[in-house]
């Protein structure tokens, strides 16, 4: 396992750094030298923490983890319904897809899925958390008679990560083929309509 950095901070600037290399200048741009200069230290003391690409990808993927564990936490704790808190976590996670365009291109890179089994594991990992979280809101929804319950949870699941995914692979690559805030709305309205009974 990778040895962490002791700062929150700092890994937040890796995560930044990498996933802005990744926008600027796609996956192969990312290398522990050119992170290292973006985060303004030197290569060796990155190289303590993280020796290769691979590395630097897992922090990434556990830096997005953390951020959608606490947000999922959060709109648990200050929702009024599970509705609600699903709706409190999309506009979330749609703030994170804004702020970090280049998360589905490593999603879906090759080295991902093929080459570092580790890091296929890991983003199954935090899928499976994902989806448990959001199926059991989901779930609870049905129970309280908010969200309509001739569907599965597990199928609103897909549709609900459908809400996510089309809009960040657009903006990924073509940051002007979607204004996200006004589609993140307007999935919104639609997925709330659709659930409704």
């Amino acid at each position: 396992m990778t040895e962490r950095m002791e700062s929150p901070l700092r890994r937040e600037q890796i995560a930044d750094a990498a996933l802005t290399l990744v926008v600027e200048q796609g996956l192969g741009a990312v290398t522990v030298r050119r992170v290292a200069e973006a985060v303004g230290i030197s290569a060796a003391a990155l190289y303590r923490h993280y020796k290769n690409k691979a590395d630097i990808l897992q922090a990434v993927l556990e830096e997005h983890q953390e951020m959608h564990m606490a947000n999922i936490r959060k709109a648990k704790a200050e929702s009024t319904s599970p509705l609600d808190a699903l709706h409190w976590l999309y506009t979330a996670v749609m703030k994170l897809v804004m702020r970090y365009r280049a998360l589905p291109v490593i999603f879906l890179s090759d080295i991902l899925w093929f080459e570092e089994p580790r890091l296929k594991e890991l983003k199954m990992a935090h899928h499976r958390a994902m989806r448990e979280s959001l199926v059991e809101l989901l779930a609870q929804g049905q129970v309280q008679g908010e969200i309509r319950s001739d569907i599965r949870p597990e199928e609103l699941f897909v549709h609900y990560l459908g809400l996510i995914a089309m809009p960040a692979l657009m903006s990924a690559r073509g940051p002007d083929e979607v204004d996200m805030d006004r589609q993140a709305k307007a999935n919104w309205e639609m997925f709330a309509a659709a659930v409704r009974p």
